[in-house]
Formats: structure tokens, C-alpha cells, sequence
């Protein structure tokens, strides 16, 4: 399994349109569609500061989805 590039969620003032949710703990995973592109969103509680990060923005729609599988079935998070 490859190491995701889990970045600074950056939301470029786009309205994002979430398409899936999936939980696993006290971390959410949200797949979006924003400004034409698609973005994995990641939001951790774990902590007392909430961090929001992303994936998948800089990759191609196919890619992006297939990565969005890896993540629902638990062999990428």
C-alpha cells in the first residue's frame, strides 16, 4: 500500500459538493467535487485541534475514485 501525500486541505473558494461519507474512528472521509475536480478530504478528531487535510486533487478523475475504494474498504486509511 502506497503512502498517501495527505496534504493542508486548501478549499481554493470553491463550494464543495460531497458526494460519499465513511468514517473509520474518529476519522472522516469525505469524497468531494469542487471547481471541476475531485478531492479526498480528510478530517481528524483524534486530537484536541481538528485537522483537515486532502488527496487526490492533482490526480485524475479514475485515479481519485479508485484511491476513494481503496479508502471505503479500509486498505488505504
Amino acid at each position: 500500500m502506497p503512502d498517501l501525500d495527505w496534504r493542508p486541505y486548501d478549499s481554493r473558494g470553491t463550494t464543495s459538493r460531497v458526494r460519499e461519507i465513511v468514517t473509520r474512528g474518529k476519522v472522516e472521509f469525505e469524497l468531494c467535487a469542487e471547481g471541476g475536480q475531485d478531492v479526498i478530504r480528510r478530517t481528524d478528531y483524534t486530537k484536541k485541534r481538528v485537522v483537515v487535510s486532502e488527496v487526490g486533487r492533482e490526480m485524475t478523475r479514475l485515479a481519485t475514485l479508485d484511491l476513494w475504494k481503496l479508502i471505503v474498504t479500509d486498505d488505504a486509511a
